[in-house]
């Protein structure tokens, strides 16, 4: 009776160093977990030791477009996190091509910006923002006026956090639902109140057709003002923020 192979085989042998002998026991694997989270570490141990064409066809090896999508997102998060950046700027090329191989626009855009995330969380944003342009294209595909809204609105909120505010004001605008462009445009404008950009902020809230979203992000305006110190300019502020919400 032969040895099914576990997940420990696996382990093993990545631990000693046996990537091949790896690779060749989990395409024995018959259950679609086991073999999908097999080659997901073999394919994180292989970029992390620098050989990046074994990661690639040990991601190839997952059948789930989703599911390959995420080990290659991996695969660059590693790469970034050891400082490997030649590799993980073709590793990057990669999962962006193998995100816009998605044929649904909405979970394209979604893929992509996911892939962004990953990158602004190692604090690489000139890659982050590539992705977040191929996002806001396939964006742009979703026929539905509501998924619409919802990409760009996940695109926004990432440029947010990228600190790429011209950008996230431009996506923001775009969105169709106007419930869903106000509550963003709060978010931006409480972003820029953080990054001392309050001539932007106030620009930002007046485009806020929703009171109370409006009168939220004019507080966050006026007391970011009176954090340092502009007193007269933050009680004009107030005073907008006051009116606004008496129309609500």
């Amino acid at each position: 009776m032969s040895h099914q192979v576990e997940l420990k085989d696996i382990r093993a042998l990545l631990e000693a160093g046996q990537f091949d002998y790896a690779f060749q026991a989990a395409q024995k694997i018959e259950d679609t977990w086991v073999r999908l989270e097999a080659f997901r570490e073999i394919a994180i141990a292989m970029a992390r030791a620098g050989r990046l064409d074994g990661a690639f066809q040990a991601a190839w090896e997952i059948e789930d477009e989703w599911d390959r999508l995420e080990v290659l997102k991996e695969i660059v998060e590693v790469l970034l996190e050891t400082g490997q950046l030649d590799l993980a700027n073709r590793a990057f090329k990669i999962a962006v091509q193998a995100a816009q191989e998605i044929w649904d626009a909405l979970a394209r855009s979604s893929a992509l910006t996911e892939i962004a995330e990953v990158l602004m969380e190692t604090e690489h944003f000139d890659l982050a923002i590539q992705a977040l342009k191929f996002a806001i294209q396939a964006a742009q595909k979703v026929w539905d006026d509501w998924a619409f809204s919802l990409a760009l609105a996940e695109i926004a909120e990432a440029l947010v956090k990228a600190k790429q505010f011209d950008l996230a004001i431009q996506t923001a605008q775009k969105i169709e639902d106007e419930d869903e462009r106000s509550w963003m445009f709060e978010k931006i404008a409480k972003a820029l109140v953080e990054a001392k950009q309050f001539d932007l902020a106030l620009h930002v809230a007046q485009k806020i057709r929703d009171a109370l979203p409006r009168s939220w992000a004019l507080r966050a305006i006026a007391e970011g003002l009176t954090e340092v110190g502009q007193m007269e300019r933050a009680n004009q502020v107030f005073y907008l923020a006051l009116k606004a919400t008496q129309k609500n």
